[in-house]
């Protein structure tokens, strides 16, 4: 019953729902189905088009990522020809993400997709010292200088600032 089978993986740049893949994908990945288990394990490097969280600016990621997925397999009875056949089973401890399987062929790319994602970085920046977004204009203050200033507004807790700089009321 057991089998193991192993693909290379060599995507060329494209648009999948919310990851924009802007360099090949490549890698490998190792399937084995040993009965009760299908176990997937495999690596994708690739580069992903990202947006800098202060200033907005384009960026683009690497991705370097392990795949290592396990699924519960069980029996069911194929009703055409009255044959059992082995499937994945699905189940509050099994999740399986939708899209995966279409009957016993197995859908990579939305591994591929899931382990992109979760290997981005959550909150990605142009360049360390990255000044941002002007919070009244809009200007972004890598490029140039607003005449806006340093307001109450762009620091949250000036209020409270005042309020510590008061004398505490005496009884």
């Amino acid at each position: 019953m057991g089998m193991h089978r192993s693909y290379d993986i060599a995507e060329a740049p494209f648009t999948d729902e919310d990851v924009e893949y802007v360099a090949p994908i490549t890698g490998s990945v190792a399937v084995t189905n040993s009965g009760r288990i299908l176990l997937v394990r495999g690596n994708i490097k690739t580069v992903i088009a990202a947006e800098c969280a202060r200033c907005l600016a384009d960026l683009r990621e690497p991705i370097d990522a392990a795949i290592e997925e396990q699924y519960t397999l069980g029996e069911v009875q194929n009703g055409a020809y009255n044959d059992i056949t082995p499937a994945v089973v699905q189940d509050e401890e099994n999740e399986v993400p939708l899209g995966l399987f279409d009957g016993t062929v197995i859908n990579l790319g939305v591994l591929i997709r899931q382990a992109a994602i979760l290997n981005a970085t959550i909150n990605p920046l142009c360049r360390e010292d990255c000044a941002g977004l002007c919070p009244k204009c809009g200007k972004n203050r890598n490029e140039s200088t607003c005449r806006c200033g340093e307001s109450a507004g762009t620091k949250p807790f000036a209020a409270l600032a005042e309020l510590l700089k008061q004398e505490p009321p005496q009884n």
